[in-house]
């Protein structure tokens, strides 16, 4: 898995919960199972709907802040929200 870099101090401040943006979400109305995969090396399909999302800075603040622990959100995995939150701590 490639290492990101990626400040979550330029991340949206004010987030709204998803049902106020996830219809705009590259993922939105995909299979949920795809964005929880059992391994980091599984991810790759998520992390590719992520890579075009027009709503994934939304998406990575809602999980920052609100302390999703599993899944793909906003591009990252489990372990990389957990370095990235770490890093800036």
């Amino acid at each position: 898995m490639a290492e990101i870099e990626f400040d979550i101090r330029n991340l949206p401040e004010q987030v709204g919960p998803p049902d106020h943006w996830q219809e705009r979400a590259a993922c939105y109305g995909l299979d949920p199972e795809v964005f929880f995969p059992t391994t980091e090396e599984e991810a790759g399909l998520a992390l590719s709907y992520c890579g075009v999302c027009t709503v994934r800075d939304v998406c990575l603040a809602w999980a920052v802040q609100n302390g999703e622990r599993y899944g793909v959100w906003g591009g990252t995995t489990e372990q990389q929200r957990r370095r990235i939150v770490r890093d800036v701590a």
